[in-house]
């Protein structure tokens, strides 16, 4: 499915802009013949799974996420924790940059957070 960054944003819960920078950052798109933005889902998804691997050679701690903007494993700062049945997400800030950051994963497994 292709989407545009407002379309894509929205889905993710981050601005338009948050998108456009990720595109700086090297997220594939495609212009159309009137100038217009379009992402396609599965390239996205498989360049977020390719910059957000962690480089350290470590699995994440359950309270880290990966800031694609610091490119490097940050603990999660104001995380919330929505679930989707059996999808889990934790949503938080980086300290470094205070971008909004993600982390994905399954019921059960690594995302239990202790959200205080």
């Amino acid at each position: 499915m292709w989407y545009t960054p407002a379309e894509l944003g929205q889905e993710l819960g981050v601005s338009a802009r948050t998108i456009r920078e990720w595109q700086r950052l090297g997220l594939p798109y495609r212009r159309d013949e009137r100038g217009h933005l379009w992402i396609d889902g599965r390239q996205f998804a498989a360049w977020v799974k390719e910059v957000s691997r962690p480089r350290l050679g470590r699995r994440l701690n359950p309270d880290e996420a990966y800031c694609l903007t610091c490119r490097t494993a940050v603990k999660l700062v104001n995380p919330t924790r929505q679930q989707h049945g059996h999808q889990v997400t934790m949503k938080g800030q980086c300290p470094n940059c205070g971008k909004a950051i993600y982390r994905g994963g399954r019921h059960g497994e690594s995302t239990k957070l202790s959200l205080g």
